[in-house]
């Protein structure tokens, strides 16, 4: 399949992308089945959702293409190729919103799982290509774009819009996309990342520095009060367990010496342990909560906490 590709009308639903742009130049597909773009230009940038730095993206800079995913189209001026590499890429999505119909209609590559003949410009990723230049290690779709931006040839690589320091982004994304921005780097590509932005930061040298002082109790001091404090929640509920069974087992037997004043005494342990297991439990769940809080703080690795 080879075709010139010119942009279509955006749907009257979608909010963002200038079919008519200036910035914009008509990537041409090579073959959609093969995975095959041409590339005009030697600088990408890979724009994502986080409003930190998605707006600082190039888009009134020719020399850039820009590159979205999923539902970005409704916040980017500009796009110049586009992904969705999800096989279940038509549900899921923005209620209100008719994404088969902007993919559709777009008129610019969309990198997918497959080629869609409905969706005229889908091109299959050219995931076994891709695999060759680093291994098979892509959990994410920024680590697809990165990747695929390797593959590409492009000179310069830029990111915008990108932190993945949230729950599941950050125990099974960042490390990932990091690693594909490193395979970028050994082969000489320039990689831009702003510096507000969580990726490839750390807070301190470790060996060299001591970790930063915050102003707030330590990260360390934090998960340690965290720890004892759910080890103390445990022991109590083990404690209240205790005392449930002793209280089920009171009632069916009537050999203690006074079972009514024995029942009274285990009904006041349990309230007593019960208070003490939600003061203990409330403890615990506010430390983890600091503990989190800055730790997502730190992931964004504030410059100053860097050169501190």
């Amino acid at each position: 399949m080879s075709s010139n590709v010119d942009f279509a009308v955006v749907p009257d639903n979608v909010k963002g992308v200038n079919p008519n742009h200036p910035c914009h130049q008509p990537m041409r597909i090579l073959d959609a089945d093969a995975g095959l773009i041409e590339r005009t230009r030697e600088k990408i940038a890979i724009v994502g959702y986080a409003t930190s730095t998605r707006d600082m993206a190039p888009f009134d800079d020719p020399t850039y293409d820009v590159a979205g995913l999923n539902q970005i189209y409704r916040f980017l001026p500009r796009e110049d190729v586009h992904m969705d590499i999800h096989i279940n890429w038509d549900s899921e999505n923005v209620e209100g919103t008719d994404h088969r119909g902007w993919l559709r209609d777009c008129g610019i590559p969309v990198l997918m799982t497959q080629h869609y003949d409905d969706i005229p410009t889908s091109v299959a990723y050219p995931v076994d290509a891709v695999i060759q230049i680093g291994t098979d290690y892509l959990t994410s779709s920024v680590a697809f774009y990165i990747a695929w931006a390797i593959h590409q040839g492009y000179k310069e690589i830029a990111l915008y819009g990108i932190d993945l320091v949230v729950g599941p982004e950050y125990q099974f994304q960042k490390a990932c996309a990091e690693f594909w921005l490193g395979i970028a780097h050994e082969r000489g590509i320039i990689v831009h990342i702003p510096p507000n932005c969580a990726l490839l930061k750390h807070t301190h040298r470790y060996g060299y520095q001591k970790e930063p002082n915050t102003g707030m109790i330590g990260l360390g001091e934090l998960a340690g009060r965290a720890a004892d404090l759910r080890k103390q929640r445990d022991q109590l509920l083990a404690k209240l367990y205790a005392i449930d069974g002793a209280i089920a087992e009171n009632r069916d037997r009537e050999q203690w010496p006074d079972p009514v004043k024995r029942l009274a005494w285990l009904h006041e342990r349990h309230e007593e342990t019960k208070a003490l297991l939600g003061n203990v439990d409330g403890a615990a769940q506010e430390s983890e909560f600091w503990h989190e809080l800055l730790t997502l703080r730190l992931r964004s690795a504030v410059p100053r906490l860097v050169q501190g």
